[in-house]
């Protein structure tokens, strides 16, 4: 579907930002795993009013799978069963080989079995002991075969389109394509499908609107193009409607799935559940959350965003002033990050995520440095409770 044609008319009145204007920094709860659980008990108070999930990070169990030569091996498809055999869900690994196990939010037990399969290799089945609070490093899991090759990248944009993401929108408008050029260029060529999701709330002109996973990045723009931002008069949105509709997309089996969230504002306090119901099937599927925070994100929206990028591997992405551009950004409730644009954020992360390493970025394009960051991991002195 497209936009309609006041809409279209409304985002031609003003050009497009240069891009590469606006700032950003991230935080990644996957690499700090202690911290991420410090910070679920300074929310207690939010997680009890507002029944947000609870994620154990601390005795989280990391699965790592290989191929025959040490490679990590991407796309396993995983069965985590309980001793009696009866499975209890499914997971999928990235381009990292990696998968996470959260024994006391998972209600696993005193142990599972792992079957798992990864293409061009037998099946491999392992137990793990989880009694003494389990493994005391990550579970290596080595296939017989070669590691599939990373060629194809599925990449949603699921965009709040209410009034208060007007700036948002029209850089995203402007830098998102340029991003995706760079991504194929530097990845020797990748097979990139790209799909749009806007919405509003309850009341709005619409709720949601979806433009599914194309190859066609010129239609994915000028879909994007024709889109603008109204609406939206109390603060919540329908942000669970969005990311149900994101998992109804063609995502290809054999593609690194990506779906980048930028929102300011969480769904209503009775839709939270239904929205973390589709952070933990996007979980199951091997679909990497990226949430990319914007002006005036609150508690609860950043909480959220942060839980479901935790659960599927990916990263928590938020705007900030550096830039002097739109409205003031919030601060985020992390330890340590560095400022860089955007755009060259963005394109770090989805590198990242396509090649399961992790890249830094050059010192001259760091803008700015919070806390003691070295290559992701926050260093924070021990404090008496």
């Amino acid at each position: 579907m497209s936009g309609t044609v006041d809409e279209r008319d409304k985002a031609a009145e003003k050009p497009l930002p240069q891009s590469g204007t606006l700032t950003a920094g991230d935080y990644d709860d996957v690499l700090n795993p202690g911290l991420y659980e410090a910070y679920l008990k300074k929310s207690k108070s939010l997680i009890s009013r507002k029944d947000l999930p609870y994620v154990d990070a601390a005795d989280r169990v990391e699965l790592k799978f290989t191929d025959r030569l040490g490679k990590p091996a991407p796309f396993v498809e995983i069965l985590v069963q309980n001793d009696q055999g009866e499975t209890l869900f499914p997971l999928r690994t990235g381009a990292d080989g990696m998968a996470y196990l959260y024994p006391r939010f998972d209600a696993l037990g005193d142990g599972v079995v792992i079957q798992a399969i990864a293409p061009g290799s037998t099946g491999i089945s392992q137990t793990i002991n989880l009694n003494q609070g389990g493994p005391d490093g990550p579970v290596e899991i080595s296939f017989s075969g070669d590691a599939a090759k990373v060629t194809k990248l599925d990449l949603v944009l699921t965009l709040d389109a209410t009034g208060s993401m007007a700036d948002e929108m029209r850089y995203l408008q402007s830098e998102l394509i340029a991003i995706l050029d760079r991504v194929r260029e530097s990845q020797g060529g990748l097979d990139i499908q790209a799909g749009l999701i806007v919405y509003r709330d309850t009341g709005d002109a619409y709720v949601v609107r979806d433009f599914d996973l194309t190859g066609d990045l010129t239609a994915f723009v000028e879909n994007l193009k024709a889109q603008s931002a109204g609406g939206g008069g109390d603060f919540p949105e329908a942000m669970q409607d969005a990311m149900a509709k994101g998992l109804e997309f063609s995502w290809r089996d054999d593609a690194v799935k990506v779906n980048m969230l930028v929102a300011d504002a969480p769904p209503h306090d009775e839709d939270i559940q239904s929205t973390w119901e589709s952070g933990l099937i996007s979980r199951t599927r091997g679909i990497h959350i990226v949430p990319l925070a914007a002006s005036g994100v609150d508690d609860t929206a950043e909480f959220l965003m942060r839980s479901m990028g935790q659960v599927t591997g990916g990263r928590y992405l938020f705007l900030t002033d550096d830039s002097g551009v739109g409205n003031a950004h919030a601060e985020p409730t992390v330890d340590c990050y560095v400022v860089t644009r955007l755009d060259s954020l963005v394109e770090r992360v989805l590198v990242d995520l396509i090649s399961g390493q992790r890249v830094e970025p050059d010192g001259d394009e760091v803008i700015r440095v919070v806390g003691d960051y070295k290559a992701g991991i926050c260093k924070v002195e021990a404090t008496e409770s």
